[in-house]
């Protein structure tokens, strides 16, 4: 093996120069340019050689070239999972929030880190990794003895699919951008196509029965709420009183409530907790979870719609009713940010609902009502539906339901289309000949029958 002669000391060169050339003891010349950053913050060097030194310099200036092309990737051992990781640990921006991170690890932990091509190196990943990951989703799975992922005795929705497909582009496109590859596996896929939408939709003589039973009760108004004006369950539960305007009818929806699972706080972490507690709501040092406010969806999510009398009027009943009820120990809900809120659907102590609870309760609200269970979502679902049904202007639709894209519109089509067809329908059986059954008497015959008397 050739030894290296002694490395002559360097001038400070610039960020993304390389280092100067210098000469072996074999003759060659040699320079080394970096080109990529470990997880752990160290830098990843690649060699660059020449006969001389004006070639070893022109070379050089060929790979700065190429890594800003993006054609030059670190081919560092880092593994495909062990991005991810970093990624979602590191990477992630503001606009990412709380919530998606957790829905990005889950879909990660259970169907990425179990299969053997989250094990291979990043800069070798292929196109056909992926479609094994998701080729893997739709079939039953039997996890490693050990492991946390459960056991699936069917396929996993192509919705799924995409959403996992959807996660892995998101967390490659970032590793393009910081040097680790040079072209992103997932873009040169054909996307997993998700299942038709397919809203479950309540009948119109059954959203009757709902908001005329919702009328009757102290707590209705939470589901008026939902039926009319359509909400996300997290808007709803957000709802502060200084939200409502009663004289001007106005409805301010701008912030959303969601949760956070506990984690362990002990000694061993998640893996090994000292406390013995399996989950982390348990463990007596519990930390990250809870209640937490923050901004809707999307920007569209902002917005301010006006309420319809019967939601206005169970409302002021609510709010009667909630302040009777109060607790002594009530107070306002204080968010992580250190915000008050008088929030609409508490707690008698003030506290926020939770989800489960909101959840418990709409079933149960639905069974009393006589009406068949279905997702509270679908009621927001229902909501859409009916305004579109009514000829509301979509655009005045998608502001009443905080839609940021006109795609939203389309998804609802085949179901008006179905309505409207069901409608078509009826009109055309009720004017249809049926001279056994018909009622309808001619005038020729009634003038023969007065004539014969």
């Amino acid at each position: 093996m050739t030894l290296e002669t002694e490395k002559p000391k360097r001038t400070r060169r610039g960020n993304g120069e390389g280092t100067k050339p210098y000469q072996r003891k074999d003759g060659v010349w040699r320079t080394e340019l970096t080109i990529g950053q470990r997880p752990d913050g160290s830098m990843i060097r690649k060699a660059i050689y020449g006969a001389t030194s004006a070639e070893c310099t022109r070379n050089l200036r060929a790979a700065k070239k190429n890594l800003d092309n993006g054609i030059l990737v670190s081919t560092s051992s880092m593994r495909f999972i062990d991005w991810l990781d970093h990624w979602l640990d590191n990477v992630p921006t503001t606009r990412i929030k709380p919530r998606t991170m957790v829905d990005y690890r889950g879909k990660i932990n259970r169907y990425v880190r179990p299969h053997r091509a989250g094990m291979k190196r990043l800069d070798k990943l292929q196109p056909e990794d992926l479609e094994q990951i998701y080729q893997a989703m739709r079939e039953p799975w039997d996890p490693p003895k050990g492991s946390k992922v459960k056991a699936r005795s069917g396929a996993l929705s192509e919705s799924t699919i995409a959403g996992v497909h959807r996660v892995l582009t998101r967390g490659l496109n970032v590793a393009v951008q910081r040097k680790h590859l040079g072209v992103n596996p997932a873009n040169l896929l054909d996307a997993p196509q998700p299942a038709k939408f397919n809203p479950t939709v309540l009948k119109t003589a059954e959203v009757k029965a709902l908001i005329t039973a919702a009328l009757k009760l102290d707590d209705g108004a939470r589901w008026v709420f939902s039926l009319t004006l359509g909400p996300r369950q997290g808007e709803a539960l957000g709802l502060a009183w200084t939200d409502i305007d009663f004289e001007t009818g106005k409805l301010s929806i701008e912030r959303e409530l969601y949760t956070l699972s506990w984690k362990h706080g002990c000694a061993g972490g998640e893996d090994d907790p000292s406390c013995g507690r399996k989950r982390g709501d348990g463990c007596p040092e519990r930390q990250g979870g809870g209640f937490f406010m923050g901004d809707p969806k999307s920007d569209a999510g902002t917005r301010a719609p006006i309420m319809p009398k019967q939601l206005k009027d169970s409302l002021r009943h609510h709010r009667k009713v909630q302040l009777a009820n109060r607790s002594d120990s009530w107070s306002p809900y204080v968010d992580q940010d250190g915000n008050s809120y008088d929030l609409v659907f508490a707690r008698p102590d003030g506290r926020p609902t939770d989800y489960r609870a909101d959840w418990g309760a709409w079933k149960e609200f639905c069974r009393s009502a006589g009406v068949p269970e279905v997702r509270l979502h679908d009621g927001r679902h229902t909501a859409a539906t009916t305004l579109l049904l009514l000829g509301i202007e979509p655009r005045v639709v998608m502001d009443i339901l905080g839609w940021s894209q006109t795609a939203m519109l389309t998804r609802y089509q085949h179901v008006l289309d179905e309505m409207k067809q069901d409608a078509a329908d009826k009109i055309s059986n009720m004017w249809a000949d049926d001279p056994v059954q018909s009622n309808v008497v001619s005038l020729d015959d009634l003038r023969r029958r007065r004539a014969n008397k």
